[in-house]
């Protein structure tokens, strides 16, 4: 999961601790550990990993096997890459699921150690441009690794009638699956600290009220790009009755959700805010045969240092093409951006970060020649 950092010191022993941890297999690795009683600051974006790759629990080392978990690792990836699983039913996708070997690149395989040394893991990696080339031809959108994130905000009523709001400390099953979903479907996800400062904009009550307003300003606290925010009351039978509202931008969706299931009923409500955000920012490979140009003027540029990382951090974006720095001023410069695909793409995925903060303009909507921002890392 994603917790803010109190400041850089703090980033650099989180991202220390994430790779420890990684190499431990103990977290994959775009999925952070939550670190707890930091004090809040916006995160910036959220990039993904691990995209093409998957591990895949196999009994034996026979060819049946290993043929199995190939077909199993592409559905998972093909999911992944696109954000919604719908797109398994798609013919061409069907037809290269029988075929999934022929995607793959590289294979390893663990043991689970035990009595058996036939059973383990496979650690499947597939083909990033025979992929994207699969997409491109069925028309695909791919949603690209800089994703939006969720913050989810869950309070649960027990059958003694009492509410309570669980927080990344918080040891439950719902949170379990939360953590789940996020590695397997490559979402970037953020569960509230429930400090003084949380619960001061979030109370209880709030919360149980899906208060839109006070929901939205803990989003901008945590810097979460959209919200998910449940009431979910346990019946005596052990049912999970829930009321739901997903928050982004300024469409709010309103449903419920009832299951029985206790070890998976985060998955309704999580796949319906991955598929939200993955419908809104995924692209279709001819979007970005539509080439366009444009001028950046960026403010807050005052150093060689801030110069440099506002071009790696253009040159991360896969929208822009070609970066030539057109004029510069005592603190701030112009720079002309090739883009492989429009502006207002350019403006989306600026949006997910939160490096660039608009001047003059809303994302997304209509723009002019020139795109004016701010330069707000510190």
């Amino acid at each position: 999961m994603i917790e803010p950092m109190k400041n850089l010191n703090q980033i650099i022993f989180f991202n220390v601790l994430c790779r420890l941890l990684t190499g431990a297999g103990l977290y994959p690795a775009f999925l952070s550990i939550m670190l707890v009683g930091l004090v809040s600051l916006p995160v910036q974006a959220l990039p993904v990993q691990g995209l093409y790759q998957e591990e895949i629990a196999v009994a034996n080392q026979s060819e049946q096997e290993r043929r199995r978990a190939y077909r199993e690792a592409f559905a998972q990836v093909i999911t992944k890459v696109t954000g919604e699983r719908r797109w398994l039913e798609h013919p061409q996708i069907v037809s290269a699921l029988n075929g999934a070997d022929r995607y793959v690149a590289q294979v390893s395989f663990r043991s689970g150690g035990g009595s058996s040394q036939q059973a383990g893991q496979l650690d499947v990696r597939f083909d990033q441009a025979l992929i994207d080339t699969l997409l491109e031809g069925a028309n695909i959108p791919v949603w690209d690794v800089n994703r939006a994130s969720v913050l989810v905000w869950i309070t649960v009523q027990d059958i003694d009638g009492r509410r309570t709001m669980l927080g990344s400390s918080a040891e439950h099953q719902l949170l379990d699956q939360v953590r789940t979903f996020s590695d397997q479907r490559a979402v970037p996800v953020l569960i509230p600290l429930l400090d003084l400062e949380d619960r001061l904009l979030v109370n209880v009550d709030r919360a149980w009220a899906l208060d839109a307003e006070a929901l939205r300003k803990a989003a901008d606290r945590y810097a979460a790009d959209s919200v998910l925010a449940g009431r979910i009351l346990v019946t005596p039978a052990g049912d999970l009755v829930g009321f739901w509202q997903l928050i982004f931008r300024n469409d709010v969706q309103v449903f419920d959700h009832i299951n029985s299931d206790v070890t998976s009923y985060m998955e309704a409500p999580l796949d319906r805010a991955a598929v939200t955000l993955a419908s809104y920012f995924g692209l279709v490979a001819s979007e970005f045969e539509r080439e366009d140009q444009v001028v950046l003027r960026v403010d807050g540029i005052n150093d060689l240092q801030s110069h440099s990382r506002l071009v790696q951090y253009l040159e991360s974006l896969s929208v822009v093409r070609e970066i030539k720095l057109n004029a510069l001023r005592t603190d701030s410069l112009e720079l002309d951006l090739q883009l492989l695909g429009t502006r207002q793409i350019l403006t989306e995925f600026i949006s997910l970060g939160r490096d660039l903060q608009p001047v003059d303009f809303v994302p997304g909507q209509p723009v002019g020649e020139v795109l004016h921002y701010r330069w707000t890392r510190q």
